[in-house]
C-alpha cells in the first residue's frame, strides 16, 4: 500500500486531468474556437484592414479633388465613377479614411445650410489629433449658432478651447464663446470667455477686441 501524500503540484494536475477527461468535447471545442478568433484577428489587422484603407484612399483622393475645386455636390456624392463623401464614410466608416470623409461631409453640409446633417457626420467623427478634434467640436458649435441655439453653441465653443490650449484654436475658440454666449443673452459666460481670452492670450487678434466686448457686455448686464 502506497501511503505516500500527494503534493499540491500533484493533485493540481490530478484534477486537471479529471476535469479534462469529464469535459474534453468541450475543451476542444472552446480550443478550436480561440484558434480561429485569432486567425480571424490576424487577418483583419494584416489584410482585411490594410486593403480596405487601401480601397478607401483610391476613392476619397478623388472626393477630396472634389472638394478642393469647390464642386461640393461631386465630393459629397460622387462622380459616378468614384464615390463621394457619404459613401465613403458609409462604406469604410471603420478606416482612418472614412473618418476622414464624415469629416468633410459635415463641412460640405454645413457649407450648404444642412445644419442636422453635418451634426450627423461630425458626430461620428473622433480624430486622435487634438487640433483637429477641437476644429470638429468648433465646427459643431458652428451647426448650433446657425440654428440659432446660441447657448449650446458656447458651450460647445468653450469644449473646443479646452480640448487643446494653443495660440491657433483656443484663441478663436473663446472669442467665438463669447460672441455666442452674447446673443444668448448669457453676459456673464460672455464676459468670462473674453477675460480668459485676455489672461491668457494678450498677444492674439482676438484679445485686441476683448476689452471693447466686455465693457460692451457688462454695459447689456446691467440694463
Amino acid at each position: 500500500m502506497n501511503t505516500e501524500e500527494q503534493t499540491p503540484e500533484n493533485k493540481g494536475i490530478e484534477a486537471f486531468l479529471h476535469f479534462f477527461e469529464k469535459n474534453k468535447n468541450n475543451v476542444i471545442l472552446v480550443g478550436i474556437a480561440l484558434i480561429i478568433a485569432a486567425g480571424g484577428i490576424y487577418y483583419y489587422n494584416n489584410s482585411y484592414k490594410p486593403e480596405l484603407e487601401s480601397e478607401a484612399a483610391d476613392n476619397f483622393f478623388m472626393a477630396e479633388r472634389y472638394f478642393s475645386l469647390d464642386s461640393l455636390d461631386k465630393a459629397l456624392m460622387g462622380d459616378g465613377i468614384h464615390l463621394g463623401m457619404i459613401d465613403i464614410a458609409d462604406e469604410y466608416g471603420s478606416t482612418k479614411i472614412g473618418e476622414q470623409a464624415s469629416f468633410y461631409a459635415g463641412r460640405i453640409f454645413l457649407q450648404q445650410g444642412k445644419f442636422e446633417e453635418a451634426l450627423n457626420y461630425f458626430e461620428n467623427v473622433s480624430f486622435d489629433d487634438e487640433i483637429i478634434a477641437a476644429q470638429v467640436i468648433t465646427l459643431q458649435g458652428d451647426c448650433y449658432s446657425e440654428m440659432k441655439d446660441y447657448k449650446k453653441a458656447g458651450e460647445l465653443y468653450i469644449k473646443a478651447a479646452q480640448k487643446r490650449d494653443n495660440l491657433l484654436t483656443t484663441p478663436y475658440a473663446l472669442n467665438k464663446a463669447g460672441l455666442a454666449f452674447e446673443e444668448a443673452g448669457d453676459f456673464e459666460s460672455a464676459i468670462r470667455a473674453y477675460d480668459q481670452l485676455i489672461l491668457d492670450y494678450p498677444q492674439s487678434e482676438e484679445a485686441q477686441y476683448a476689452p471693447a466686448r466686455i465693457a460692451r457686455n457688462k454695459t447689456k448686464q446691467s440694463n
